[in-house]
């Protein structure tokens, strides 16, 4: 298993911006991310299309089709 070199790169690149290690923004990332994934577990709907997306998108590793897919589990 390899970590997606994009986003790699983007937690450099944020890193560098807000002038912080690269463990600060990889550790909000994880809590952001944490966030949002906790959300849809208590709708049935949106919890499988949370299912979904995580099998399609990060399991299987297709492409997103654009960054604001991110936002939309299922997208």
């Amino acid at each position: 298993m390899t970590v997606d070199a994009q986003l790699v790169l983007a937690v450099k690149f944020l890193a560098a911006i807000l002038k912080v290690p690269c463990y600060v923004i990889t550790e909000h990332m994880l809590q952001v991310g944490s966030y949002h994934i906790v959300q849809p577990l208590e709708d049935t709907e949106k919890r499988q299309e949370l299912e979904k997306h995580l099998a399609e998108v990060h399991l299987l590793g297709t492409e997103l089709r654009d960054d604001e897919d991110i936002l939309r589990p299922g997208g």
